[in-house]
């Protein structure tokens, strides 16, 4: 990942979503790309709705709509 320095669109975020950003951040400083995706994995299985909010914060064009997508097939919502 060549763009993690700074979230395009942070409204995403909530306070406590720094902490968790910080720690992607770490892994992929310590550890590259591996790293971060396994982090990112493990964020997911934890806490889908954190997960999503720093993906939106990211990919603030992509991520929201594939997300209503995802919800509409499978009758689910965040």
């Amino acid at each position: 990942m060549t763009d993690f320095d700074e979230p395009k669109d942070p409204s995403w975020l909530l306070a406590f979503d720094w902490v968790q950003l910080n720690k992607l951040h770490r892994a992929y400083k310590d550890g590259g790309d591996d790293a971060l995706e396994g982090a990112c994995r493990d964020l997911m299985n934890n806490d889908l709705l954190q997960f999503a909010r720093i993906a939106c914060a990211y990919m603030p064009d992509h991520m929201p709509q594939r997300i209503k997508g995802v919800e509409s097939q499978s009758k689910r919502s965040f």
